[in-house]
């Protein structure tokens, strides 16, 4: 049985750590941080036959790129998967319920205490045991006093407490009393901020199982029908209060396969009188049975006589220590208990055969001394990967799409800019204090656990990079003949055209995601940044990865980028929107000096209900000491006719503060004002209008029919940027998954007399060159398509229309070069409401 350890991805600009454990029959996922579907795309490896993803942390660092996978598996056929991970992760969980469910999917989450009990050791017991691994954890907390008296520590206590492995739960001493669950939600008053302890937690169960029943087959991708997925009472209430628990607290994982039983000796079972036949069979199968030998004796054959000594268990560990504070409470973990048998050396730890120990070490960690003497004491054998975010270079990671960029860049630097990479670490590995087994986590890494092999490269994942040789061989980058045509011929045009000046001229549009529902090796789904000059920024959208796009559009200037960001705009709930915004908001946090101004949020109340249902778990920026703060404002309380709605019956405080908030915004930003427009989704959906004291405006879509609400709320925008998820030919389907085609996005432009429609929202069908419009008339509006990491100042945009057949006729070559696609998974669409 061979089964092996790989790297799907690094700590980088735009990836985390992610650790794939793989058998043939089998697939098992640690760390799910942003952008690890499309990691896989990149990759050309599937997902298929994975059986469970096994978090160390809960929050955007290693779980966000939770919701889009578990759709993702959902559409490409998976039934069942196993989710595991510390204190808060029902919680994490139960914070997507409005954007992430899939009927065919069952999940079971098993969630493990992070704080010890006096009368038991968790460690002993495995959280997971199937017939490939048994997964066993260690919590890792945070030896800081000052915790416990903030309260974010839960308190020892004598009440029985052990997770089973099956279901996830937690067993305890049942009160005779308590009501069940089902009798407390049909309560008409239930209000689930009420429930604590063991409700509470049942509760958040009950929202997993709405989300993920695993009741039907995969939905049909292509019918019309929406489809309504029927809520429990309280499922638009905020989650209950997280119980006292410590939040930095992480989890170690030690994975053991299995145990490989010796090779029959054929040759002694001769010599013993076990001839070939039924009674061989039997003793293969661990009986004994009695023989007579040649020597006409008779004997007794068992196992131990015939077959060979069987293999030690490999293991893996993934260890986790984000802060120095980690690290005593790592030690003590390996100390005694249960993984002291993985450290040390000497013949008594010879049970198994630790293979490699992945260590994810947060800033300063790795240059503690008691964190060398701690990998030091591990035995001399074992491999070391390292991912430490200033000893690891940070290569490109989505190569495909860069490669695009570093040809296009060929036709206008400044559009297509290259994405900012570094191929060297800030600081050397000092193999002298190390041991001798120890490297950097680098992406697409495989470590054979058996048979045993040192870490090697992925050559296929290396031959599909086409954009680290092409960037660093100092040569001319090779294009065909029609290609370098086609360049030439766009930049002459370029070159003789005069454009008058346009008010608004200088304001530039950053494309950061142009993909709709599913990320693909060529465009991230949705987000757009707007710069305004010498004011700030405004993002439209936040899909999955908006982060990293945003990290290698502007390097380490993206500080300042955040820094500036004043406005973020969410459409609406579905998931392809906003997975990405929480990233944004916790990076926000870490900003020193934390910002003087606050960040506006323009959204509707699903989208406020969640993120502080999320900032529970991890700081967003919704409480009050929060170092950079988050000042909601309700898309319906700026509506372009000024009819604020009510709604819920709490976030009074959000509805009251929306205008004075819509105000302050207009003013740090020199706008005239700023409102939204209602369009026609299958989710509550609004569009924006952004319109400058200078007199440009820009219109932004969000996801919609065409809607003459829009061209009367936008009428004379400078710009247009419209969704245009469907091609021309597929108006039916279009209207069914209520999108517009591209036609009718330039249609909805003229309507409004647009100087400029910028389209966007591509259909996965469409991942490289969305198909040609006609020609565009005298009259008619500048019609861009948009590019992921392209940079267009609105002075600019008609650029693109000339370098359309050049940017095709590069997708063409690239086709060429890289070979067939693999097939599109096409996202269903499942409206919670």
């Amino acid at each position: 049985m061979s089964w092996n350890a790989s790297v799907l991805s690094s700590v980088s600009s735009d990836t985390e750590p992610t650790v794939v454990i793989t058998f043939d029959s089998a697939k098992y996922i640690f760390n799910v941080g942003e952008n690890t579907t499309r990691a896989f795309l990149q990759s050309r490896r599937n997902w298929k036959k994975t059986r469970g993803v096994f978090l160390t942390s809960v929050g955007t660092q290693r779980a966000s790129g939770l919701p889009g996978l578990l759709m993702t598996f959902a559409d490409s056929g998976l039934t069942s998967l196993n989710i595991a991970g510390p204190a808060g992760l029902l919680h994490f969980m139960a914070v997507m319920r409005k954007y992430t469910f899939r009927e065919n999917l069952s999940v079971n989450p098993i969630e493990i205490p992070t704080s010890r009990l006096l009368d038991e050791s968790p460690d002993d017991i495995p959280i997971y045991e199937d017939d490939n691994i048994s997964v066993f954890a260690l919590p890792v907390s945070v030896e800081d006093q000052s915790l416990e008296a903030s309260g974010s520590v839960t308190p020892l206590h004598s009440e029985t407490s052990v997770v089973n492995k099956k279901s996830g739960k937690r067993k305890r001493s049942p009160s005779p009393s308590a009501p069940s669950l089902q009798e407390v939600i049909s309560h008409p008053d239930f209000d689930p901020t009420t429930l604590v302890g063991d409700m509470a937690q049942e509760w958040l169960r009950h929202i997993v199982r709405t989300m993920f029943p695993g009741s039907a087959a995969k939905p049909a991708i292509s019918s019309a029908k929406v489809e309504h997925v029927s809520q429990p009472s309280g499922f638009n209430r905020p989650l209950p209060s997280l119980p006292p628990c410590n939040l930095r607290a992480t989890l170690a994982y030690a994975v053991v396969g299995p145990r490989v039983r010796g090779k029959f000796d054929v040759k002694r079972a001769e010599a013993l009188g076990l001839k070939a036949g039924p009674l061989r069979a039997r003793v293969a199968r661990g009986e004994t049975v009695t023989v007579v030998g040649k020597d006409g004796v008779e004997r007794s054959v068992g196992p131990s006589d015939v077959v060979g000594a069987s293999e030690d268990p490999g293991v893996v560990l993934i260890l986790d220590a984000p802060s120095t504070a980690h690290i005593a409470s790592l030690v003590k973990g390996f100390e005694s208990g249960a993984f002291s048998k993985y450290w040390g050396k000497g013949p008594d730890k010879k049970d198994h055969a630790l293979r490699v120990v992945f260590h994810l070490c947060g800033n300063d960690v790795f240059e503690d001394e008691r964190y060398k003497v701690f990998m030091k004491r591990f035995d001399d054998n074992v491999h070391h990967i390292v991912a430490s975010r200033d000893y690891v270079p940070d290569p490109i990671t989505f190569t495909s799409a860069a490669f695009n960029q570093l040809r296009l860049n060929h036709l206008d630097s400044n559009i297509f800019p290259v994405p900012k990479y570094s191929l060297e670490a800030k600081k050397a590995l000092d193999s002298t204090d190390l041991p001798s087994n120890t490297d950097c986590m680098r992406a697409h890494t495989i470590i054979d656990i058996r048979p045993p092999r040192p870490p090697l490269r992925d050559s296929e994942a290396e031959a599909n990079d086409l954009f680290h040789p092409a960037a660093l061989s100092g040569e001319p980058l090779s294009l065909s003949d029609a290609a370098r045509t086609q360049f030439s011929e766009a930049k002459a045009h370029v070159d003789e055209v005069t454009v008058p000046d346009v008010i608004g001229k200088d304001v530039t549009v950053v494309t950061l995601g142009t993909g709709s529902a599913i990320p693909s090796k060529y465009r991230n789904v949705s987000g757009t940044l707007v710069c305004i000059p010498g004011a700030g920024y405004i993002l439209l959208d936040a899909g999955e990865g908006t982060w990293g796009q945003l990290s290698r559009n502007y390097g380490t200037a993206v500080w300042d980028v955040l820094r500036g960001l004043k406005c973020i705009f969410i459409s609406h709930i579905h998931g392809d929107h906003h997975i990405g915004l929480a990233k944004i908001l916790a990076m926000r946090q870490h900003l020193d000096p934390p910002p003087e101004e606050p960040l506006y949020l323009i959204s509707n109340r699903m989208i406020f209900l969640y993120l502080r249902d999320y900032n529970a778990l991890e700081e967003l920026g919704f409480s009050e000491d929060a170092r950079a703060r988050v000042i909601p404002i309700l898309s319906d309380e700026i509506h372009w006719r000024n009819k604020g709605r009510g709604g819920w019956n709490y976030g009074d405080q959000d509805q009251k503060g929306s205008r004075l908030a819509a105000g302050a915004l207009c003013k740090t930003l020199g706008l005239q004002k700023i409102n939204t427009v209602d369009v026609e989704h299958r989710a509550r959906c609004h569009g924006l209008i952004v319109k400058h004291l200078d007199g440009w405006s820009v219109v932004f879509s969000g996801d919609t029919v065409p809607t003459q609400k829009l061209v009367q709320a936008g009428a004379g925008a400078t710009l247009l940027i419209h969704e245009a998820t469907m091609a021309n030919d597929q108006v039916e389907m279009a209207r069914a998954k209520m999108h517009s085609t591209f036609g009718q996005a330039i249609d909805i432009g003229k309507s409004m007399n647009a100087q400029n429609i910028l389209l966007t929202h591509f259909s996965a069908r469409y991942p490289k060159m969305p198909p040609s419009v006609s020609e565009r008339q005298a009259g008619d509006p500048v019609v861009a398509f948009a590019f992921d990491h392209a940079n267009i100042k609105i002075g600019d945009m008609w650029k693109m229309g000339a370098y359309a057949r050049a940017i095709e006729q590069s997708f063409i070559d690239i086709a060429d070069i890289e070979g067939e696609e693999p097939d599109v998974i096409d996202a269903a669409h499942v409206d919670i409401s």
